[in-house]
């Protein structure tokens, strides 16, 4: 596996990968938003246009500072610097070289990240999926504007961490099967049985977030100085493992993996958002590769190399959606 470095601009101090956005979160008192009873109609938006694993989900250093973006075309925001991680388009799109270019985020714990070497959830799955499709992978760290220009001037062919197959999503990419789920939880201490089911339940409380993020900026509007911002989530876990926190908001799927990995006195309590399944992207109008990665996909999850690879991250499968969250420990 060659992996291509980071643009320079993702050298510098590590900063925000495709973080979660709240919209639309008080629900009505009379209609809570987990079983037994109805689910609450809670309106979700995007205050741009990317959109990873769900719809909760953005890279919000490229959606504030008066950037107007257009959905139709990420490549109006995209940024200009690229560094040296350029390939040429022809090598991208044509795996006949027997290569399989892959981009994917720089700083996304626990998908894709460095720590001594890169490696993530979304590393192994480009890994096996290289393998069966019998290519040599070349994985391309960067932030999400670089992958999208790099994916659009096919110098990549695939973006490796998922995307929300939404219909602005399509306009610009075509999706090969998706194979995992994800959404926003609550996360509450295990001896905690209080019902967290809306913002309003967690007024006056304190509300573990991730820093600069668009939870914290939307939480904070309606909570106020309860809402405690951490820069990194799993200090925000650790705190909340001690008491010292009421609840943390975060999505299931890195709830699970710290957890899973260090074994904290924490569970996930009420879903804030349903299960969202999300796919492998590439380029618009390249169905060769979208259905040669279908295909590699469908062999992964038939064969149980996909469910050992997720039970090593997450304690489980995750290509079947986990509402309940009960799993035995």
């Amino acid at each position: 596996m060659n992996i291509a470095p980071a643009s320079p601009e993702f050298r510098s101090p590590p900063h925000l990968g495709p973080w979660l956005v709240l919209f639309g979160m008080f629900a009505a008192k009379s209609a809570p938003s987990s079983p037994p009873s109805p689910p609450a109609t809670t309106t979700w938006a995007m205050s741009c246009g990317i959109v990873l694993r769900g719809p909760f989900m953005t890279d919000r250093s490229l959606c504030g500072a008066g950037l107007k973006l257009n959905r139709h075309d990420f490549l109006r925001w995209a940024l200009a610097s690229l560094g040296t991680a350029w390939v040429s388009a022809a090598q991208a799109q044509n795996p006949g070289d027997g290569v399989l270019r892959v981009g994917v985020l720089a700083h996304y714990k626990p998908f894709s990240f460095t720590e001594g070497s890169l490696q993530g959830f979304d590393v192994d799955v480009m890994k096996r999926l290289a393998a069966i499709m019998k290519l040599q992978l070349q994985i391309h760290p960067d932030g999400m504007a670089n992958l999208q220009k790099k994916l659009q001037a096919d110098e990549i062919s695939v973006i490796g961490n998922q995307l929300l197959p939404t219909p602005e999503n399509r306009r610009v990419f075509d999706f090969a099967k998706p194979y995992a789920a994800n959404q926003l939880v609550c996360i509450q201490h295990e001896d905690d049985n209080r019902d967290f089911l809306s913002l309003d339940d967690l007024v006056g409380k304190k509300l573990g977030v991730l820093a600069s993020t668009g939870v914290e900026e939307q939480a904070k509007g309606a909570l106020g100085k309860s809402v405690l911002p951490f820069p990194v989530i799993d200090q925000a876990l650790k705190q909340l493992a001690e008491k010292k926190l009421d609840a943390v908001l975060e999505e299931s799927l890195i709830a699970d993996y710290y957890i899973e990995r260090d074994g904290l006195p924490i569970k996930i309590t009420s879903p804030f958002a349903p299960p969202m399944a999300s796919g492998l992207a590439v380029r618009k109008g390249n169905k060769d590769m979208a259905a040669r990665m279908t295909a590699a996909i469908q062999t992964m999850l038939s064969d149980g190399s996909f469910k050992d690879i997720s039970n090593r991250w997450f304690g489980y499968d995750v290509s079947r959606p986990n509402v309940s969250h009960s799993k035995p420990r």
